[in-house]
């Protein structure tokens, strides 16, 4: 397993370029003339749409259920740090990003659509000339920034409760990757069979952002590139530093695929020593939770209470306790477990 990934990588590609080696994929759908609240969901699901930011909950349901929503939010927000690939979606496929965020206000009945990004110089003009019709909201260029949780506080101005949904205080969250398998199936008739991705391996100074097939074996793009992958020597992580896993360069690209990273095993890995009782996973998260306190109740196997129960919901493994950790202990990993145990 991997314990904690701590690299100076940040270096991301150029937003400004969205390579497409593979064929363009067939329409298989008429597309959309009209769109029918009523119909929407069913359409998400018949064009095979998870969402693409990270968690792959279904589209669908998140509509269904966002009967009373004022604002959809188009989360173009990096997720992890050195991956520019929201940013490149948003520049070079505005056309299928603009149709899938109107569509879907639409469908939900949303009054207003707000873009939010983040705060680089000059990338908020290149935004306006391509979504002049859309609220654009700068967000700090920290991570996590993209997190729903901290989206809303900054748009409502507050904390929400633990555990509250988006929808439930008048918004709908989506991903741009979403947004674009949204709008390219209603212009083109296409499913979701790609996948927009960084590619990155940074010991020979490689960053791309690529659309991918679903289903492609990371092996494939390693051999399309001429990467000098080695197993001995080299580790492939999975959709980011921070929340990222390590896979096999058999395994296949996925829908929830933010990205593929090739990392130096002797830059990725740390030898676990002894908790010093710092306190630096609890300043660092952005939540204000306790990940040692948390921890310490997973490895001695008491998870009961009402505290407990509220923060390990809220937590959303962001990383960011093990990151800051100077023992190297995988809290995340940790915390992991303790949700899947719930």
């Amino acid at each position: 397993m991997l314990r904690s990934i701590k690299t100076n990588w940040a270096e991301p590609a150029d937003p400004h370029e969205l390579a497409t080696p593979f064929p363009a994929p067939e329409r298989i759908y008429p597309g959309l003339d009209e769109i029918d609240p009523e119909t929407f969901p069913d359409f998400l699901d018949e064009i095979g749409l998870t969402g693409m930011g990270g968690s792959g909950f279904p589209t669908s349901e998140k509509v269904r259920r966002a009967t009373d929503v004022h604002t959809l939010v188009i989360n173009g927000i990096e997720c992890e740090p050195g991956v520019s690939i929201d940013e490149a979606v948003l520049l070079n496929d505005c056309l299928w990003v603009a149709a899938g965020a109107n569509a879907l206000a639409k469908a939900i009945s949303a009054d207003h659509v707000v873009l939010a990004v983040r705060d680089h110089p000059g990338f908020h003009h290149q935004l306006q000339e391509r979504y002049n019709e859309f609220r654009i909201v700068p967000f700090p260029d920290t991570y996590p920034a993209g997190a729903e949780t901290l989206i809303l506080k900054k748009l409502t101005g507050k904390m929400q409760p633990p555990g509250t949904r988006p929808y439930q205080v008048g918004y709908l969250v989506q991903n741009v990757a979403t947004l674009r398998a949204i709008g390219r199936a209603i212009i083109d008739g296409i499913p979701v069979v790609e996948r927009p991705l960084a590619l990155a391996m940074p010991s020979i100074r490689f960053y791309k952002n690529i659309i991918a097939p679903v289903g492609l074996e990371i092996r494939e793009l390693l051999n399309l590139y001429q990467l000098p992958y080695d197993p001995t020597i080299h580790l492939i992580i999975d959709s980011g530093l921070m929340m990222g896993e390590q896979v096999d360069k058999a395994d296949t690209i996925e829908k929830t695929t933010l990205s593929i990273l090739i990392l130096n095993r002797d830059e990725a890995w740390r030898d676990i020593r002894p908790c010093t009782r710092c306190g630096a996973c609890n300043t660092a998260c952005p939540l204000g939770l306790h990940p040692f306190a948390l921890t310490e109740r997973i490895r001695k196997e008491k998870t009961e209470g009402t505290a407990y129960r509220a923060q390990i919901t809220e937590c959303f493994l962001c990383g960011v306790c093990s990151a800051v950790c100077p023992s190297d202990i995988p809290l995340v990993q940790l915390l992991k477990k303790g949700k899947q145990c719930q």
